[in-house]
């Protein structure tokens, strides 16, 4: 033991105290920023999925496969009677065990100095950050991945409890995102070749597996209706993605995956950089000759191939692999450490801090979005983007109570903010609008006469109508809304809405 490592407090000497703190921090951190509100179409419908689960409602939407995450939502609810802050503490509590998680598997693949950086840097991390704070199952998906990765590295040191673990958890993690279990499989697969496991034990693990996916399978299609049922939600929603994935252009989705990237990392992309450009001979010798590394290159391939040729959407959807670009910049940051070390002998806690204060700071201090733009793409992950969305829907929930009559008033949303009528507005009128809504129109009732449009991309091209009328919010903002008479009658399309004489 070195002379710098013995003058450590004996608390700090301890992993199990490191594990906690850890962990403790991630909690902590997360708790003054956490989401007052519904962040997303996707939250409202992971809330009414705790109410009530059936795809066919999407509560939640198809392919329904967060079946884990809703009843771990339900199962908060119990006690705080708040479906939004009951989803929020799910991704708290995943961001504090994904840090203790990511700690003890850097020490274990690598070292304590390592492992504590990577924990670090994921604890810091913009996008992670933003992904502990609102109501979306992606921080969850985060923290199982990392556990399935820590089982596998397990039973690839020869533990067999934890080989069938692996392959139990491996299962279930489609419980809380479709596609985990998919993009984790060739890694599993792979290091069940290398250790060459006999075929009873490998069928044993199937069968564990196969367990796994029953636990959530068979309750989502049984609360969904049944298997006939199931199957026509699935259907329809597999035409409706491959429309949308027919018509895809990879280079937006390499773009998003960069950017999401850059949003992930933030400036621990710098240590990768000088990594790459340094010690490039060294990365291709480690490449066929180290297995941590083959390791990270399995877990990352399959979902990137994906996210750049298929489909990539949501930030959150590159959390399959987020842990492993974490777990890179971790590395690359320590060998940049390790390079300045004749400079300094703090050199690697200098690059370390460097970069967990300015990515801290971004989440902190960042703006909501980049160059003045609302496209997903271009919102950053930051708590003005937290604060500025619950302070805007909040004015605007309390607007409609304060203003519209709940017997004769409907409300028509979009973009992210499309279902969230169902969830806080359900005694008005129609509050299912915005999701009933197809390319078919729709005649609203004799008694509703008046339309709120509750954000501003709905409907735009009808803010130069006569008729439309002007709610002043706090902030200069302003809600659009109509208003006919009792012998008029309104014919609502997805791009129009038309008044007419009964």
């Amino acid at each position: 033991m070195n002379a710098q490592t013995s003058r450590l407090p004996a608390i700090l000497k301890s992993d199990c105290w490191v594990t906690i703190g850890l962990f403790a921090l991630g909690v902590l951190s997360r708790l003054p920023f956490r989401s007052r509100l519904l962040y997303h179409w996707d939250s409202a419908n992971f809330a009414l999925a705790i109410e009530h689960f059936d795809i066919r409602l999407h509560q939640p939407h198809p392919p329904g496969t967060f079946v884990i995450y809703v009843m771990l939502g339900r199962l908060f609810d119990w006690f705080l009677h708040d479906p939004n802050g009951s989803l929020v503490w799910i991704g708290i509590l995943a961001s504090g065990l994904s840090a203790a998680l990511l700690f003890v598997l850097g020490k274990r693949w690598f070292d304590r100095r390592i492992g504590l950086t990577i924990a670090l840097l994921m604890l810091t991390s913009p996008l992670i950050w933003f992904h502990g704070e609102v109501a979306l199952s992606y921080m969850l998906e985060f923290f199982w991945v990392i556990l399935v990765v820590v089982l596998c590295f397990d039973f690839s040191q020869g533990n067999d409890r934890a080989f069938l673990a692996s392959a139990l958890c491996l299962g279930l993690a489609g419980g809380i995102r479709p596609n985990t279990s998919v993009f984790l499989f060739p890694l599993w697969a792979v290091l069940v070749f290398k250790r060459r496991q006999p075929i009873r034990k490998i069928l044993a693990a199937l069968a564990a597996m196969t367990v796994g996916v029953a636990l959530w399978a068979i309750p989502m299609i049984v609360m969904s209706g049944g298997p006939a049922a199931y199957w026509e939600v699935m259907q329809w929603w597999s035409d409706q993605h491959l429309e949308k994935s027919g018509d895809a252009n990879v280079l937006i989705y390499i773009a998003r995956f960069g950017v999401y990237t850059l949003y992930a990392l933030g400036f621990a992309l710098v240590p990768i950089l000088w990594g790459l450009c340094r010690h490039w001979r060294d990365l291709k010798r480690l490449l066929f000759n180290d297995w941590r590394v083959q390791v990270l290159v399995f877990w990352i391939a399959p979902g990137a191939v994906y996210f750049t040729f298929v489909h990539l959407k949501q930030s959150g959807h590159t959390f399959t692999i987020m842990p492993a670009l974490i777990i890179v910049a971790g590395l690359a940051t320590v060998i940049v450490g390790r390079d300045l070390a004749h400079r300094t002998p703090r050199a690697w806690m200098t690059v370390t801090l460097l970069a967990v204060v300015c990515n801290g700071l971004l989440f902190l201090l960042g703006p909501a979005n980049l160059f003045g733009s609302s496209r997903s793409v271009f919102s950053t992950p930051t708590w003005a983007s937290i604060h500025e969305y619950d302070v805007d829907v909040g004015n605007r929930l309390e607007a409609i109570r304060e203003t519209f009559s709940v017997e004769d008033t409907a409300v028509l949303a979009s973009s992210q903010y499309f279902r969230l009528p169902d969830f806080y507005l359900k005694d008005y009128q129609m509050p299912s609008l915005s999701h009933e809504l197809d390319e078919q129109s729709i005649v609203l009732p004799e008694h509703i006469h008046t339309l709120v449009l509750f954000n501003d991309s709905v409907l735009p091209h009808l803010s130069t109508r006569p008729s439309l009328r002007l709610l002043p919010l706090p902030g200069g903002k302003s809600m659009r809304y109509f208003t006919w008479g009792e012998s008029e009658q309104a014919r609502l399309g997805k791009d129009s809405l038309d008044i007419e004489k009964r």
